[in-house]
């Protein structure tokens, strides 16, 4: 299973105190993964960018930012950051002007839409977006989950 993290969900991962329940999921996953189990994770080189230029800004007034960033640099050497091709900036100009044609845009005009470039890579690089925003995705033909709907498989007793 190739599980594409959202900058929401990286967030969570990276935080040094809260969201104590995303990183129990999460080692569920890799002690999955150490015993043999099929499992991928993939960090989107966007959400590494979102959360990277916001803690790099607070470095100087926050401890919390300090630690999210090097938690962030280790799960950054642990699994793949997928890169952004040209194939994924034509794919995600292709979808935004749709999304806008039928009335459904994820972000305004102006802004940068960030989750229109982590959809088209979860569909170069077939994966399963884990957000908390699946409908941003889904409406781009992404299949996203939230992490509560991800359950690591229990081992078989005597496996």
């Amino acid at each position: 299973m190739r599980l594409l993290l959202d900058t929401n969900m990286l967030l969570r991962l990276c935080h040094p105190s809260s969201h104590a329940d995303v990183r129990e999921w999460y080692r569920g996953w890799l002690n999955h993964g150490r015993a043999g189990g099929d499992v991928e994770f993939v960090i989107s080189a966007v959400a590494d960018y979102e959360l990277r230029r916001g803690y790099m800004y607070t470095l100087d007034r926050s401890s919390d930012a300090r630690q999210s960033l090097a938690q962030l640099d280790e799960l950054c050497q642990l699994w793949e950051v997928q890169q952004i091709s040209a194939r994924n900036l034509h794919d995600a100009a292709s979808m935004w002007a749709d999304a806008r044609r039928n009335g459904i845009p994820t972000a305004s005009d102006r802004d940068v839409d960030w989750d229109i470039l982590i959809a088209a890579q979860a569909k170069e690089e077939p994966a399963i977006v884990v957000t908390s925003n699946q409908k941003h995705f889904r409406r781009y033909g992404v299949e996203a989950r939230d992490w509560h709907n991800i359950l690591v498989p229990e081992e078989k007793p005597g496996a």
